[in-house]
């Protein structure tokens, strides 16, 4: 295939699994609590990742696939993160997503594709990718057993589909062709699909056909992570090569990527230099846990293969510093564009508080408040959780931010009616229960404390 589809799909593929990998970083406080893990193979029940574990783990392949996306270190980068991806994946049955197992053997068989720029290749130069036809092969293979999977009677009668699609998209349906019919549609476009995929000659009807179908799965807001913007990333392979060409020989003309080139093809220490320090800033920034430790680490580790690649007579590290920032950077992007970083402190306080380490909560929700100090949940935890520890005075004054938060809703009320009462404060407490009673009349907690302390 052609060095523009080539370069193109890289960006998006690996762009989209830096993204993706990120986005997972919600879940890791599910990994190892209660000390209990299951493996999608018996021999990894012990060796499952852990919360911490979860995290790097995540935070690497996040930085891996940014730097491959960049055309830095493939070679390296892709096996090592296909390994790390594959091990959070059979490594514990709380991933039940099957896609991300296809998503393991793309890995695998993209470790064999020369992602990086050949010496002198223009948007037309000609590629041998092999591994590339095996990976739309084994697409064809899940589109064909998807298509398989679906001829049951629950299917064939639209129920199944009418249960995950709502929205815009279920009004259209029903409006137009109907839920049993869009669900009989389904079957032979997936095996379509599957004939289509992996042969070029059909390649300009498998191409709108397929991110057509994809987009329509975005469309109906089925919880599967990135999955179907990885499948509509992966058509970019699809695409005849003539449009990714035409489209190259344009940037050609401009002529943008060798002035890049030519800025940071050059030993620049000072360059390498300013992208480290700018890299460590954005992860002294960032809000996931570990990524100033872990950005130290890496900014060292980046500093060796620096010093190794001068030595080997392929000075270009100002191009490994730039990969290194841009990587650092998305880090920092997506944790300010998202809730993640909330949601992580959120899920592992939670997570604890059940399991009963009152210790790792507090840790945990004294994290969550100063990173959404408007959320009442947040403080009202974290208000209950210090007047466990015997710190009244802090405990208190998170409730009654809760409270100002979340003046419709009784809980903060209630806790701290019920810790003055316990603390002796008996006409304080009755007049906090008589407030959670006002706002909220429904809270039956609120009005059985009012008639107990009336007593």
């Amino acid at each position: 295939m052609s060095w523009s589809k080539l370069a193109l799909g890289r960006v998006v593929l690996f762009s989209l699994l830096a993204l993706d990998a990120l986005m997972q970083l919600r879940h890791a406080p599910r990994y190892g609590a209660g000390g209990f893990n299951v493996g999608q193979l018996p021999l990894l029940d012990s060796l499952g990742p852990s919360r911490v574990a979860y995290t790097i783990a995540e935070l690497v392949n996040a930085y891996l696939f940014a730097t491959i996306a960049c055309g830095v270190a493939s070679r390296f980068a892709l096996p090592l993160a296909a390994a790390i991806y594959s091990w959070l994946y059979f490594g514990s049955q709380l991933d039940s997503y099957q896609h991300h197992y296809l998503v393991a053997l793309v890995l695998w068989l993209a470790c064999f594709v020369p992602w990086q720029r050949p010496e002198g290749a223009t948007a037309a130069t000609p590629v041998r990718a092999w591994a590339l036809r095996l990976i739309l092969f084994q697409l064809a293979i899940m589109y064909l057993w998807a298509a398989i999977s679906k001829m049951t009677p629950a299917w064939w009668d639209g129920s199944t589909l009418a249960r995950q699609v709502t929205g815009p998209l279920r009004s259209v349906i029903d409006s137009t062709v109907g839920i049993r019919t869009a669900s009989r549609l389904v079957i032979p476009t997936e095996l379509a699909l599957a004939c289509t995929v992996w042969l070029r000659p059909a390649w300009r009807f498998a191409a709108p056909l397929g991110i057509a179908f994809h987009l329509g799965i975005v469309a109906t807001g089925l919880e599967i992570g990135l999955f179907a913007w990885l499948m509509i990333g992966v058509y970019v392979f699809v695409v005849p090569d003539a449009i990714w060409i035409a489209i190259g020989r344009v940037v050609e003309s401009l002529q943008l990527g060798a002035a890049v080139r030519a800025v940071f093809a050059r030993p620049g220490w000072v360059v390498f230099a300013i992208a480290v320090a700018l890299s460590i800033a954005c992860a002294a920034a960032c809000r996931f846990p570990y990524a100033l430790a872990l950005a130290l680490v890496l900014a060292v580790a980046l500093a060796v293969r620096a010093v190794l690649a001068i030595r080997r007579g392929t000075p270009a590290i100002a191009t490994l510093a730039a990969a290194h920032l841009v990587a650092l950077a998305a880090w920092l992007a997506v944790d300010r564009a998202s809730t993640l970083a909330g949601d992580y402190y959120r899920f592992w306080g939670a997570s604890e508080r059940r399991f009963g380490d009152a210790d790792a909560a507090l840790t945990a929700y004294s994290h969550l408040v100063a990173i959404t100090p408007d959320d009442p949940g947040a403080h009202y935890q974290l208000g209950r959780l210090l007047l466990a520890h015997d710190r009244g005075d802090e405990g208190l004054a998170e409730l009654a931010a809760s409270e100002q938060l979340d003046p419709a809703h009784a809980r903060a009320f209630v806790a701290e009616a019920t810790w003055l009462a316990d603390h002796g404060r008996r006409d304080d407490a009755l007049a906090k229960a008589r407030v959670a009673a006002r706002v909220e009349p429904g809270d039956a907690e609120a009005r059985a404390l009012v008639e107990a302390l009336r007593k």
